[in-house]
């Protein structure tokens, strides 16, 4: 699975700790990390999920929350 995560680089530290949790709950990820000046689509954070947007937004969301964004992704409900 790839995740890559754009930040304007006042939310640096955010997004090496989310790498780093990423990271502790699937230590095969491959995450990539794209620091930006200003913002991308009016937002200041950006994470992506194999291509697809998952979160963006002008702040940041705690790193649970993205961790459980991508378990819904991995493992979709089978309820209708």
């Amino acid at each position: 699975m790839l995740v890559t995560i754009i930040y304007n680089i006042d939310f640096r530290s955010s997004a090496y700790s989310l790498k780093e949790s990423i990271l502790d709950e699937w230590d095969d990820a491959d995450i990539n990390l794209l620091g930006i000046n200003n913002t991308l689509n009016n937002a200041k954070y950006q994470v992506q999920f194999n291509g697809n947007i998952i979160y963006s937004s002008r702040i940041v969301t705690s790193n649970a929350s993205i961790i459980s964004l991508i378990e819904d992704i991995l493992n979709p409900s089978t309820t209708t």
